[in-house]
């Protein structure tokens, strides 16, 4: 079965997706789609969030995936939430009066937030973790569209305070924050199980969907940033449970449906934030997992290439590249899925379909919303679109080369991930080996871009590259690349800030000590030409990870 969507035929033919589709029509029967809540079975453990954890002393500035400062004067009631203060960010003015607009008494009793710790979790989850996700204001999906859906579903509402919660228990471990905390998740996984059941029986609408899959990406990320909260590494995690329902939820209710050309398909700036949601979670999970065809067969994430040229192409800050390139993560594990199921016929179709697709990588146009000084010198037709070959030359860095400017950490993320997708096709979808000069060479340009981003402070968010980074640790063999990545590592982790980075490190340790026995470099002048007969050495190291790590959380 596929993990989400329709079955597929037991002998598929290749499905290759490089532009929108229409959507299969029995993506909309739910009936006999997997719809139970992956959070059920830890909503009623009450020691899921424990105290003792030593709390950050008042005056500290947490400046990692969220901002904050802890205030030095103590509050006034010690039961409570207390009072944190926020930097700026930067923040352009529209998010503000956006800011301000959420934070009114009006907007705070449309939501039904009475309680005053209540509103001190909405207002740290705002002004703390949202700006924490992204720098690109406009597409940061969690603070522009998933607050609007929590005035109008109070399972959203409910999981935005647990996850709040769980991040201010960290540094103000109270036995009244964490039975808060406790009380809203509970409430929203059963708020979400009551909406999965009444799916069952009838189509959500958009509006619906919308606000179930949004609640999932919210639950998503308690069990990300929440290692020890986590199931055993044999079990499916929660959270890739949860983005694969989400998806589902997706493929049923995608507008799509509603049309009969693929290339008029537009969706909300809501729903296009809910399918990268969802789609980074699932599709990042892939390339350090065992190849199975069903994980991305049958145009699944096909949704993520629906709007118009601009807005597919357009860095979205919800993933830090294009949804374009999104998709293509999922397309290099589709087809290298479908050569190792059919190594010896199928090399003749995955051979062009590879090419076409490293050519695309190769050119690939990314957009965004601000442009470098470099792109706003260029005739108006050009303007934003960063061409791969420009982007480093164009960078703004102070002395110690670092770059200075939201732009550009804009513009080198997205060049990070199109690299990655470059060596992630080269090794895995291409089968060669790490010291060859085709991986050798965007690995180099990788480190270019990794040793030029801050790992804190203003431009320092969630959209920053985690996977490009692991990735280069996985396939580098020079010593100052190894070393790039680790450095990264270590600076992300020095911050204190709760996040999936720290046992993604420790998995990345032993990794590479089971690689340096387990997986030599092959000589690169014996390789054969058929992608075939070379050796799969990223499926030998993607079993060892799946049988002693489990399944890696990169996101």
């Amino acid at each position: 079965m596929p993990l989400y969507g329709p079955p597929v035929s037991p002998r598929p033919s290749a499905n290759f997706v490089f532009g929108a589709v229409l959507p299969a029509p029995e993506s909309r029967c739910v009936e006999n789609l997997a719809l139970s809540n992956p959070f059920d079975d830890n909503a009623d453990d009450e020691n899921r969030l424990i105290l003792g954890r030593r709390p950050i002393e008042r005056g500290t500035k947490v400046d990692g995936y969220i901002k904050f400062h802890n205030e030095k004067k103590k509050p006034v009631s010690e039961a409570g939430v207390a009072a944190f203060v926020y930097r700026e960010s930067g923040q352009e003015s529209s998010p503000r009066s956006t800011l301000a607009m959420y934070l009114s008494p009006q907007y705070m009793g449309e939501m039904g937030l009475q309680d005053q710790d209540d509103k001190s979790l909405f207002a740290f989850y705002l002004k703390a973790w949202c700006p924490g996700r992204s720098i690109l204001d406009k597409t940061n999906c969690w603070f522009e569209n998933i607050p609007r859906m929590a005035s109008q579903d109070s399972c959203v509402r409910s999981a935005i305070l647990a996850l709040a919660g769980t991040y201010v228990l960290d540094y103000q471990p109270r036995e009244r924050i964490r039975q808060i905390a406790q009380s809203h998740y509970k409430n929203a996984v059963i708020l979400l199980s009551m909406a999965l059941r009444e799916a069952r029986s009838q189509l959500p609408t958009e509006s619906e969907a919308d606000c179930m899959v949004a609640a999932l990406g919210i639950l998503n990320m308690i069990d990300v940033v929440s290692p020890e909260q986590r199931r055993p590494p044999n079990l499916v995690p929660r959270w890739l449970e949860g983005a694969r329902l989400a998806c589902r939820i997706l493929d049923a209710t995608e507008p799509g449906h509603r049309y009969w050309s693929p290339i008029n398909i537009q969706p909300s700036e809501a729903q296009t934030g809910n399918m990268i949601i969802a789609g980074r979670a699932a599709i990042l999970a892939l390339p350090m997992a065992p190849l199975e065809l069903a994980a991305t067969d049958n145009r699944q994430f096909a949704w993520l290439l629906q709007g118009s040229e601009h807005d597919v192409h357009r860095v979205h800050g919800g993933c830090g590249m294009s949804p374009t390139l999104l998709h293509r993560f999922s397309q290099i594990t589709y087809m290298s899925a479908f050569l190792w199921a059919d190594p010896e016929d199928s090399e003749f179709v995955i051979k062009p379909g590879a090419d076409k697709l490293l050519e695309e990588l190769r050119s690939l146009h990314q957009w965004t919303d601000a442009s470098s000084s470099l792109a706003a010198s260029r005739p108006d037709s050009f303007r934003g679109k960063l061409h791969p070959h420009d982007v480093l030359s164009s960078i703004k860095l102070d002395k110690h080369g670092i770059i200075m400017d939201r732009s550009s950490m804009t513009e080198v993320t997205a060049e990070a991930w199109r690299l990655a997708a470059i060596i992630y096709l080269r090794c895995r979808l291409e089968r060669l080996p790490r010291s060859h000069p085709d991986v050798l060479s965007p690995v180099t340009q990788l480190v270019r871009c990794i040793r030029m981003m801050p790992t804190s402070g203003t431009f320092f968010t969630a959209q920053s590259p985690f996977f490009p980074v692991f990735l280069l640790g996985v396939v580098a063999t020079h010593k100052a690349h190894v070393q790039c990545a680790l450095n990264w590592f270590q600076s992300v982790i020095s911050t204190s800030c709760r996040s999936s980075v720290p046992p993604a490190f420790q998995s990345l340790s032993r990794i590479r000590a089971w690689m340096a026995l387990n997986i030599p470099d092959g000589n690169r002048s014996e390789l054969p030409r058929r992608i075939s007969e070379r050796h799969p050495w990223w499926e030998t190291l993607v079993s060892h990870i799946a049988s002693t790590e489990g399944t890696l959380c990169l996101i």
